[in-house]
């Protein structure tokens, strides 16, 4: 196997650890693991640019919507060791960009009432920071460009490109000797005595352990994949028109509604990035009208002109609402993963680095046991009756194979069955992808495998 370091392995290629996944927890684990002394190999299906981490809208923040609020639900334990690995993850990654003189600007965090209904959220998470000591405060009428119906603010936050970070902290990675090797996807992943066997489309390669911090494991190891929902958002960024129109303090400030429709935002120099409009991947008739919402909302309470991008991206949120973060399966700690982090992936990235780093080395984060994936038992939930209602609609066309074509561009026809547990895929009209609305599979409109626990694309047709 070749990687981007040009050297050519004979044979299988073997390491202590391989990290399957470079974006931010990847690279965070894998750089950790490389300084204190392990030997480590870094495979990643894609590019730098086309992780979840470089698709997000660079937020580095504890506040974190209304999730503070969800996580306070387990007890004051759960919530304080939620809140401890946020700072963790965030304090390292100030200490180390500014090592990597990548710019972390400032910003307080606002989760904002838009709606009357939404007040009793927005307490709950301030009442979730008082616990915990936060210095969050009420804010009778915060800086947004709708009507708001109060606010909690929380200083001392801050905002980062998130591409530029995680290339700087990729060429540190290989400067300390890393081999990255890039478009390697993983199709198995093989536990035996002597450690793991992973089948991937440049060979196999062996480790003593591995991390997979893919979003969501690949093929069915574990069965996290029941445990996880896969979700995508959209983000938009616009030229500023007018900064002047914009309300006072609302360029130093980055937020996001306790509501839905879901709008978050923050400003970089004389650009505004606008996001929200997320839904479970497959189960949207038309993606393209979500980023239509995005366009028109803008235009209408932001001085915006030119629009720069459109983009989304997809994350993972759990059965409990907290990340899952250690031993794929109970007991075994040759494969370990990092998921379900909801939308907030940079700061919880790091953190999940940190702790998975810590426990291979010996030398394991005080908070990580309260987030590991078996802490405490799965809880099935509303969406979980969903799911399972649509497997059952793909199952019930196992035997007439659906296949079909995009209704734009390539003549490909590929069967619309998804490989991973025979779900029923459903064409996205704003990124001409087939979309697996069971466990969050993608594929490109020529069936290839794009992202997601499938390990092989559509069959054609």
């Amino acid at each position: 196997m070749s990687g981007t370091s040009g050297v050519v392995a004979p044979g299988p290629l073997r390491a202590d650890v391989v990290v399957v996944g470079a974006g931010l927890t990847g690279t965070v684990t894998a750089l950790l693991l490389a300084e204190g002394g392990a030997n480590v190999t870094v495979l990643d299906a894609g590019t730098a640019r086309g992780t979840t981490t470089a698709r997000s809208t660079g937020k580095l923040s504890v506040l974190q919507g209304t999730r503070l609020a969800r996580v306070a639900k387990h007890g004051d334990e759960v919530l304080r060791a939620y809140v401890a690995a946020n700072f963790a993850g965030i304090g390292w990654l100030r200490r180390t960009l500014e090592d990597l003189d990548v710019p972390v600007e400032n910003r307080d965090d606002i989760t904002v009432a838009t709606a009357a209904e939404h007040v009793p959220d927005v307490d709950a998470v301030l009442e979730a920071c008082s616990r915990q000591g936060l210095a969050a405060e009420w804010e009778e009428h915060p800086p947004v460009p709708e009507p708001a119906f109060g606010a909690v603010r929380l200083p001392g936050q801050a905002q980062v490109d998130p591409l530029r970070m995680l290339s700087a902290l990729r060429s540190r990675l290989r400067a300390r000797g890393v081999r990255v090797h890039d478009g390697v996807r993983v199709r198995q992943v093989r536990r035996s005595s002597s450690g793991v066997a992973l089948r991937t489309t440049r060979g196999t390669v062996l480790a003593d352990r591995v991390v997979l911090a893919t979003g969501v494991p690949p093929g069915r190891l574990g069965g996290l994949f029941l445990r996880l929902e896969a979700g995508r958002t959209y983000l938009t960024s616009w030229e500023l028109a007018d900064r002047s129109a914009l309300p006072a303090g609302f360029a130093e400030t980055m937020s996001i509604t306790a509501g839905s429709p879901v709008r978050s935002l923050r400003t970089s120099g004389n650009l505004v990035v606008v996001g929200g409009e997320g839904h479970a991947v497959g189960r949207e008739a038309s993606p393209a009208a979500r980023v239509a919402a995005l366009d028109e909302w803008a235009r209408a309470h932001l001085p915006v002109g030119v629009r720069r991008h459109a983009w989304s991206a997809q994350d993972y949120r759990s059965d409990t609402d907290l990340p899952l973060v250690g031993p794929a399966v109970p007991g075994d700690d040759r494969v370990l993963v990092a998921t379900g982090y909801d939308k907030w992936g940079l700061t919880n990235g790091a953190a999940a680095g940190l702790a998975l780093a810590g426990r291979i080395l010996g030398d394991p984060v005080e908070w990580g046991p309260l987030l590991e994936p078996w802490a405490r038992p799965p809880r099935p939930r509303a969406a979980t009756a969903v799911t399972f209602a649509e497997q059952a609609k793909g199952w019930a066309c196992a035997v007439t194979m659906p296949s079909g074509r995009p209704p734009k561009g390539t003549t490909a026809r590929v069967s619309r069955v998804c490989p991973h547990l025979g779900g029923l895929v459903t064409w996205n009209d704003q990124e001409q992808s087939w979309d697996c609305p069971v466990h969050g599979s993608r594929f490109g409109p020529d069936g290839a495998l794009l992202e997601g626990p499938a390990t092989e694309g559509l069959r054609p047709r």
